[in-house]
């Protein structure tokens, strides 16, 4: 039932955002529930309610690259109850601003969840804007009001496109000396065993927080990265095996390299450059790390170390040499495949 009230001769209902008043003992106070007497029964008519629902916060599970899941708890009003509530999704481009998305009505106001997609043109690319995406609810209860929740997190939506990483830096570990400082900036990345001068290398490639920075927390459907073999040193014969890293540039001491081999290939041969496919655990690796880089491993895809106790390449030992980014812009380099 509802109260209305006459005014310049139509009558207008009173809601329960709107709060008449009652002279009672030749003062004026403000109704809280009106009642009308209907067979016998008193049934209410009125009740005073400006105060809008109460709106969870959602919660949001990246699902997949695609889609995500919105969860909420219940939705509440004390006093005349939630009539609608819309769970509505959001973007912020880097350049664009905000930017609406799509909205689920609910039909019912307790805990549930439901699953938005992620539209192609609001996924991250090599040479576009930059997207998050953000949910939040608006309700409304029986009285007319209205109010909008706090919205969840924001999270950067999946990349799309091929992405292509080069480095930031590169360096030479080996156990005998540590870093080698007889190379210089220009100087070669060096792997595997090169007498006792140096003992075995691992040469490494580092990208800052770039690799971070593109994939955004998602793992790539694929990638691979690129070396070039220098025409003029180093053993042609040696296996290529790499592993991750986590460092931005190269660090002071001892390198805590990921001790897997996480992508080995066949040899290498010298003067000739090659792209190595990723492993699905070094693409894992790339979602995860802030600061990942590759190195060189001087093994066996077995994880055997290879190599004796002789520089000489006739008599065992298996170094190579890589093309610095100095000489090869592309030496190190990644690339890494969204679909």
């Amino acid at each position: 039932m509802s109260i209305y009230i006459k005014e310049s001769g139509t009558w207008k209902e009173i809601t329960g955002a709107n709060r008449p008043y009652a002279k009672v003992s030749g003062a004026w106070q403000g109704m809280t529930n009106a009642y009308t007497k209907v067979s016998g029964v008193w049934q209410p008519v009125y009740q005073y309610d400006n105060t809008a629902p109460t709106i969870p916060q959602p919660t949001v599970v990246l699902t997949s690259g695609t889609v995500n899941t919105v969860s909420w708890t219940a939705i509440t009003d004390d006093i005349t109850g939630v009539a609608s509530a819309t769970v509505y999704q959001r973007f912020f481009g880097s350049s664009t601003g905000l930017v609406s998305g799509a909205s689920f009505a609910l039909s019912s106001f307790g805990a549930g969840s439901t699953t938005f997609a992620i539209p192609s043109n609001r996924r991250n690319t090599p040479s576009g804007e930059t997207w998050v995406v953000s949910y939040y609810i608006a309700s409304t209860d029986n009285a007319g009001n209205s109010d909008t929740g706090a919205a969840s997190s924001s999270n950067y939506t999946k990349p799309l496109g091929t992405y292509t990483v080069t480095t930031t830096g590169h360096g030479t570990w080996t156990l005998a000396q540590g870093w080698r400082s007889d190379l210089g900036n220009l100087g070669s990345v060096y792997s595997g065993y090169f007498g006792p001068t140096y003992s075995y290398q691992y040469g490494h490639w580092f990208y800052g927080s770039n690799v971070a920075n593109a994939a955004r927390g998602y793992v790539p459907d694929s990638g691979s990265i690129r070396t070039y073999r220098s025409s003029t040193d180093g053993c042609s014969g040696a296996v290529v095996a790499f592993g991750t890293h986590n460092y931005a540039s190269q660090p002071g001491g001892s390198p805590a390299n990921d001790s897997t081999y996480w992508t080995t290939g066949t040899s290498q041969t010298v003067g000739n450059a090659r792209e190595f496919t990723l492993t699905a655990a070094t693409l894992g690796r790339i979602a995860v790390d802030a600061n990942f880089g590759m190195f060189m491993y001087p093994g066996y895809a077995n994880g055997t170390i290879d190599g004796t106790a002789n520089s000489s390449c006739a008599s065992g030992s298996t170094y190579r040499v890589f093309d610095s980014p100095y000489v090869d812009a592309n030496s190190g380099r990644l690339t890494l495949v969204y679909s």
